[in-house]
């Protein structure tokens, strides 16, 4: 397994959970290269983050222009062509180390430890209540919120049981009607907990609005009684309601962007204009925000920007995400 000390060097990985970058670590690897070998081609899909441990690269661009980088350079400390494609190719001039981490996993465990919260115990008791309060449901129509309630399906849970598990299919959302439950990211033979969620809260979203399996697991704290709905009502009557999208070419005055990546990856490119609000502020960032603008949400994949669009949805905001996300080259064209 990689040094998880290792991490502690790079953007984003260094704002990791020590729980998250030793389960990272298990899905990593560190390659040796000589010079002249290529690390990787411009245009491959890029399955893994590389970052630059020891040594000396060339990153060629698409006019064969090379820029020269040390492992000791400030700019180091960044993935090497981040984005869905290598924007550039990697050739080795020093002889040189780089620590390749899973792409996918990574920006789960980015999304998911910049959303963890822990719920308020004083909170309402009803349920319904509770859920109906929600700025969220003043944004979907009533026939919506009446087949919601009326698709809703109630299960129990003993205390010390699962919920929904980590890494299983998104099939249901939840909200918890009586009792307490904790959330739990698992690494292998240890466990450690995010939050606790009390009487009228839900959960779940997360992989019904990404599409993606489960990254943490949801437990029993007491025995729970939960009313549940299953993925395809959620999609039809509360994500498409809500998660709204839009296009960057059809981006205009008026509209305000929002970049929730990290600072770090927000200072190497953003947006013309585009404020920063990590995925982790997004709730407090929520009070500061005018009710009245219209924002825009993007990242450099649309999942953590998918999170944080329906998390400004629920509170009412007039919230859009640009989807699949802003790659490398429209930063750098577009950055301020």
């Amino acid at each position: 397994m990689v040094n998880i000390g290792l991490f502690g060097r790079f953007v984003p990985l260094q704002s990791l959970p020590p729980a998250d970058r030793t389960q990272l670590a298990k899905q990593s690897s560190l390659v040796n290269y000589q010079p002249g070998q290529v690390i990787f081609n411009r245009g491959e899909m890029a399955r893994t983050q590389a970052f630059l441990i020891d040594g000396e690269i060339d990153l060629v661009d698409a006019s064969m222009s090379a820029t020269r980088l040390s492992a000791a350079d400030p700019d180091a400390k960044h993935a090497l062509a981040p984005g869905h494609r290598r924007s550039a190719t990697a050739l080795c001039v020093k002889a040189c180390q780089v620590l390749f981490v899973d792409r996918e996993l990574l920006d789960v465990m980015l999304t998911w430890s910049q959303t963890g919260g822990v719920d308020d115990p004083a909170r309402d008791t009803d349920w319904v209540t509770a859920l109906l309060q929600s700025k969220a449901f003043l944004r979907i129509p009533p026939g919506n919120i009446a087949q919601i309630l009326a698709s809703m399906e109630a299960v129990q849970i003993q205390a010390g049981e699962n919920i929904i598990k980590q890494g299983d299919p998104g099939d249901y959302y939840y909200v918890i009607t009586e009792g307490r439950a904790q959330v739990i990211l698992e690494d292998g033979h240890s466990e450690e907990e995010l939050a606790q969620l009390g009487v009228g809260r839900g959960f779940g979203e997360e992989a019904l609005v990404s599409g993606e399996p489960r990254n943490a697991t949801v437990r029993a704290l007491t025995r729970c009684k939960l009313m549940r709905l299953a993925s395809a009502q959620f999609s039809r009557l509360l994500k498409a309601p809500m998660l709204r999208e839009a296009s960057l070419s059809d981006l205009r005055s008026g509209v305000h962007l929002i970049d929730v990546r990290l600072p770090g990856e927000y200072e190497r490119g953003h947006l013309s204009g585009a404020i920063n609000v990590p995925l982790a502020r997004i709730r407090d960032a929520a009070k500061l925000l005018d009710p009245e603008l219209e924002y825009w949400i993007y990242c450099d994949t649309g999942r953590r920007s998918a999170s944080a669009t329906f998390l400004l949805a629920e509170r009412g905001f007039n919230a859009k995400l640009i989807k699949g996300g802003v790659t490398s080259d429209q930063l750098a064209v577009m950055a301020a």
